[in-house]
């Protein structure tokens, strides 16, 4: 079996850095193509430099139009808020969604990866709740 390619949503908090650090232990088997983060954008510049993801998103747009992205990885696109988690999840790359976003505010980009027939790893009691 070939590797898994992972979108960490969340990925600055205690659930997305364990995941990251499975990751970092899964000799190749796993490798993060997505990252989000909230507000915490510093330390996703410096997780995209640690895993080389294709795509980041910084889920509020109202920080991430005043920050420095220089430290991303050459060829690392930046995506914008919950329209640009739903992007980064459908991705074709993308074969496992890790969802770890506290509160309401993962169902949106839980349910583009469901239509897009992505695995779900739900670590977010609420999206589950809320959907039903």
């Amino acid at each position: 079996m070939g590797s898994r390619n992972v979108a960490v949503l969340g990925a600055t908090g205690s659930i997305g850095r364990s995941a990251l650090e499975v990751i970092a232990e899964s000799q190749g088997r796993l490798t993060a193509q997505v990252l989000s983060a909230h507000r915490r954008l510093d330390e996703l510049v410096e997780l995209a430099a640690q895993f080389h993801p294709q795509v980041v998103v910084a889920t509020d747009p109202l920080v991430a139009e005043g920050h420095d992205w220089s430290g991303l990885p050459d060829g690392c696109q930046v995506l914008l808020g919950d329209e640009g988690l739903a992007q980064a999840v459908q991705l074709d790359e993308v074969d496992v969604v890790l969802a770890a976003i506290v509160g309401s505010a993962g169902l949106t980009s839980t349910w583009a990866a469901i239509e897009a027939g992505k695995t779900i790893a739900l670590a977010n009691k609420e999206t589950l709740v809320m959907a039903g």
